[in-house]
């Protein structure tokens, strides 16, 4: 009952949790579905959060596909295949771009270079030796740093919770090795494992990714974070979808037609799934397909050499 409740609000372009309650006591469709029972708010949250909630969500679009191909609505063999990119719901200023980061990560491993081999080394008694040409990880630097606090008489605080007084420079260099180096560094590695394989991320919804959007009222080719919504249908019907983090639909078509829960004969998409390496892998799955290739259209006109 209430997965049938909450695909019905989601169909009017309904998601929260009060107004869904509020559909049960005046909608009559509502009513319908729910046989007049008004179900809480926290209830609904909690129920379509619960776990094992959208395996359950899958297998009815699934059952869905079973139903309309039993009336003969669809063959579920053949697929129409086109993308959207939808704006996440993230703050536009989030963002975090790979080129910076790299950047920024090889200036700081430099200033890490200088300043151990300057400043560190020569207090360390302990034989550790620095490989000059690999970046050094934040994990060694605050191996680094405790060696340091321990042969300068084992401070008795955390640098962390007492304050630098006066000219202190056992604690000055304590603090610097942890704020300037080490949790900068432990930033850059967590925004590089962020990436996989992207050039950007949103800091407030880091599976989102900065794309063009086809709606650029401002024609300034404005980059938003956001999705990219693969959508499979035949004869009208939407037979499979999914959501991926990657902008390029070269990139997502294969993994696309992967998680296709049914047998595939034929594919119809534009040129821009058309890359060699999705047309070969169709090929090798013998799955017929009406792609365009890139250089389609141009080999086309007169002036194409």
């Amino acid at each position: 009952m209430l997965v049938s409740a909450l695909l019905f609000a989601y169909s009017q372009g309904i998601f929260s949790g009060r107004k869904i309650e509020k559909m049960m006591i005046k909608n009559l469709a509502m009513q319908y579905l729910t046989g007049q029972l008004v179900v809480s708010y926290r209830t609904i949250n909690r129920f379509r959060v619960a776990e094992g909630m959208e395996e359950l969500i899958r297998n009815l679009f699934i059952d869905l596909n079973l139903r309309l191909k039993m009336e003969e609505f669809v063959t579920l063999d053949c697929l129409f295949i086109d993308g959207t990119k939808i704006e996440a719901n993230a703050n536009k200023y989030s963002f975090v771009w790979k080129k910076a980061t790299d950047k920024f990560a090889a200036k700081l491993q430099e200033q890490i270079q200088v300043y151990f081999q300057e400043e560190i080394t020569p207090l360390i008694h302990q034989a550790i030796k620095l490989e000059v040409e690999e970046p050094i990880p934040s994990e060694q630097l605050l191996a680094f740093a405790q060696v340091l606090e321990e042969e300068l008489d084992k401070l008795s605080q955390d640098i962390e919770e007492t304050a630098v007084k006066g000219m202190d420079e056992r604690k000055t260099q304590r603090r610097k090795v942890k704020e300037d180096f080490s949790v900068p560094a432990e930033k850059y590695e967590n925004y590089q494992e962020t990436f996989q394989g992207r050039n950007s991320f949103s800091k407030t919804d880091p599976d989102a990714t900065f794309m063009r959007m086809k709606e650029d009222h401002m024609k300034n080719g404005q980059l938003k974070d956001a999705y990219n919504l693969q959508i499979a249908t035949e004869n009208q019907f939407v037979l499979h979808y999914d959501v991926f983090s990657n902008p390029t639909d070269t990139k997502t078509f294969l993994p696309f037609l992967e998680t296709y829960p049914h047998d595939l004969k034929t594919v119809v998409a534009d040129a821009g799934y058309g890359s060699k390496e999705n047309l070969l892998r169709l090929d090798e799955k013998q799955v017929n397909h009406l792609i365009k290739y890139a250089m389609f259209d141009k080999e086309q006109k007169r002036g194409y050499k």
